[in-house]
């Protein structure tokens, strides 16, 4: 679970200096994944993919190294290089899935009591890349392993 309290955390290169950001250990660079995440007592967070090597000055989603789904003022966007792009989901549900399709180059994300894509960011991955996870308060869950949903 990822929380707020910074001093939980050793500060090395690796640490990102703003936000509570957190890259999985897990590294990506082929085929078909899908995770959820369920945030808690959350007004704004980010959930997405970053490469092994985007720099931690920087937030998740702010530069060309990132692709996140951001929900800020309670409203959903598609983020990258600075960008936001509104995705047409209504409020903020407790628990949304991922869909990464590396070779394609498309990250979705899906509405996971629909069992649907709500919105796809496409682009172009060039080199491996791992979940990422951004919170400015509240608590967030991730859930890996899973198998992605029949018609995904």
């Amino acid at each position: 679970m990822l929380g707020v309290d910074p001093s939980l955390v050793q500060d090395t290169p690796l640490r990102f200096r703003e936000w509570a950001v957190v890259l999985a250990d897990t590294h990506i660079d082929s085929g078909r994944h899908y995770w959820e995440v369920t945030v808690k007592k959350s007004h704004e967070f980010r959930v997405g993919v970053a490469e092994v090597s985007t720099s931690r000055d920087e937030c998740v989603g702010t530069n060309s190294s990132s692709w996140v789904f951001a929900y800020v003022q309670r409203k959903w966007f598609a983020m990258t290089t600075g960008k936001q792009v509104p995705v047409p989901l209504v409020g903020k549900p407790d628990q949304v899935g991922l869909l990464l399709d590396y070779e394609a180059g498309r990250l979705s994300l899906v509405d996971t009591q629909k069992a649907e894509v709500v919105h796809t960011i496409k682009t172009q991955f060039r080199s491996p890349i791992c979940p990422a996870f951004a919170l400015w308060d509240g608590e967030l869950l991730t859930h890996s392993g899973l198998e992605i949903p029949p018609g995904l």
